[in-house]
């Protein structure tokens, strides 16, 4: 109700914002907001505070803000986004209040009256019982769908782009998009983004031919990620995506502390993070910073960087780790210096490692590990080539890997290299990018990734005149270093995805996937729709 009454107040006010601070094609930069919005079961109070956070973000200046997923919309609750259908004649939903869902009504007219770009996502609704034969929807069957669904409005509070998530986590009471289209879309100030959904991120369609086909510098990411160490908790492979693809990378996390959801950020390209946040309460925050629109071009701006947790506030984040850890070929580190390297197939890992012990009780090993193989994700199996320095409580593998605390540090890493031997980067001319990513990742204790400046990346392939790499010419050769001694480092490692050895398992689902599925939605909302 509040939110039909704020959009009934505000659909035909004269636009607020000057024209003066937005961003234009001519500026060298833009200002981007991304939200970090706690999971909460109430639609209407998600929705007015969406509202309220679109004004503070225009407020700030901002030309774009980007939301989480599946933080508006919840359960039983779906949107309509007929971007074939009535958005062709009618693309202002703020203008045709009967016509649309109150949640688009609502996000046009804050887009509008702001004038500011809004990526919202929702759980959108398909009825292809009621679709004209001649509409440009695809519809197999005469049946209704939902979707899990990026919406793009722009400064007028037009609806300019829909992207369908392609790659879905369970959610086996969705379907992926029936078409593997990408989010695309351009602005008023001369940046073109892609933009994609959580799990996404893990494949080549769509995270990296986004990129790599369309050539573009910028992506938007809505996300309810769950962290796992020791390579992908959310701000730390939020940060590695953005400077293996060397994009600005604008990410929006939704935030539930039992199920490990936190997580979002700005990222300029090789330049790290703009402002980011890993927190370990209950939080919703907004971050604004101007972007460089030449990834990594950050010379002379200012921006707030990483956003540390008090040191009073009591961390309750869940983060769990990779449970296939221990079965990868690995060795035990030592004090003083030590050079070795571990082979697994096709992956070589040579380690340079210098740990110098300081006053403690040695509360925790480091362990290096390779890997040449595959992990588990919602029945998607995941080629994976990875060489990392993980710590871990003990001598047994199992204990790996341990988010010790800042009264355990008292080892420091004084020396540590890995010189990567790896399956070499190929480029698919057909999907029109890489087949296989490498990506440098790290960890600390407090949730963040080294900084830039803190270490060295270096990848044989990257060459600026080599646009099609010939896998024949020999192997990839990667060397991750850091740069200054290190005594809060958890984990450290090179990660790479081969995403021509993906095996996808996903097909058959039962009644009992959509059970458990709506289960875990429960525990996510703290709704109660699956009685045992």
């Amino acid at each position: 109700m509040w939110a039909r009454i704020f959009m009934s107040s505000v659909c035909f006010l004269c636009l607020a914002v000057s024209s003066d601070q937005r961003s234009t094609p001519e500026d060298d930069s833009y200002v981007g907001a991304v939200v970090e919005f706690e999971v909460s079961a109430d639609v209407d109070q998600n929705l007015a505070r969406y509202v309220q956070l679109i004004a503070q973000a225009a407020d700030q200046n901002a030309d774009i803000i980007v939301f989480p997923e599946m933080t508006l919309t919840r359960g039983d609750r779906r949107v309509d986004v007929p971007i074939y259908g009535l958005l062709k004649q009618q693309p202002i939903p703020a203008l045709q209040p009967t016509s649309y869902d109150e949640i688009m009504v609502s996000i046009s007219a804050a887009a509008r009256q702001h004038q500011i770009y809004v990526l919202i996502n929702v759980q959108e609704v398909m009825d292809c019982t009621t679709i004209a034969e001649d509409s440009e929807e695809y519809c197999p069957e005469e049946k209704e769908y939902l979707f899990n669904t990026n919406v793009i409005f722009d400064r007028t509070g037009a609806v300019i782009d829909r992207y369908r998530k392609i790659n879905l986590f369970g959610e086996f009471t969705r379907t992926p998009a029936l078409h593997p289209d990408l989010g695309l879309f351009s602005t008023d100030f001369g940046v073109t983004f892609g933009h994609y959904i959580c799990f996404d991120l893990m494949f080549q369609v769509p995270a990296i031919q986004v990129v790599e086909k369309n050539k573009i510098t910028d992506v938007l990411f809505s996300t309810m990620w769950f962290s796992e160490m020791p390579y992908l908790t959310a701000v730390q492979i939020q940060e590695a995506y953005a400077f293996a693809q060397n994009v600005n990378f604008l990410g929006a996390g939704a935030n539930n502390m039992q199920v490990g959801s936190a997580g979002s950020g700005i990222y300029s390209g090789k330049a790290g993070a703009l402002a980011s946040i890993m927190p370990g309460l209950p939080t919703t925050r907004l971050l604004v910073s101007r972007v460089p629109k030449v990834p990594g071009n950050v010379t002379g701006m200012t921006f707030p960087g990483p956003m540390y947790d008090p040191p009073t506030d009591h961390d309750s984040l869940v983060l769990i780790t990779d449970p296939s850890l221990p079965d990868h070929a690995s060795r035990l580190l030592v004090s003083g210096f030590q050079e070795f390297t571990l082979v697994d197939k096709d992956v070589s890992c040579t380690f340079r490692v210098r740990l110098t012990p300081r006053a403690g009780d040695g509360s925790h090993k480091y362990r290096a590990f390779v890997q040449d193989g595959s992990n588990t994700y919602s029945r998607r199996q995941v080629a994976v080539a990875a060489c990392l320095l993980v710590a871990c409580r003990g001598d047994d593998p199992k204990t790996c890997a341990y988010r010790f605390n800042k009264n355990e540090t008292d080892v420091e890493i004084t020396e540590l290299q890995i010189d990567m031997s790896t399956i070499r980067k190929q480029y698919n001319k057909t999907l029109q990018c890489d087949n296989v990513v490498y990506f440098p990742s790290s960890f600390r204790i407090n949730k963040f990734p080294l900084s830039t400046s803190n270490f060295t990346y270096l990848d044989s392939t990257e060459d600026e005149n080599e646009i099609e790499p010939d896998s024949s010419k020999g192997r990839e050769k990667i060397t991750y270093k850091i740069n200054t001694p290190q005594n809060e480092l958890m984990s450290f490692g090179i990660w790479g995805r081969v995403y021509v050895k993906d095996v996808d398992h996903s097909t058959e689902v039962t009644d009992e996937d959509v059970r458990n599925y709506l289960k875990i939605e429960d525990v996510i909302y703290g709704t109660d729709r699956v009685k045992d």
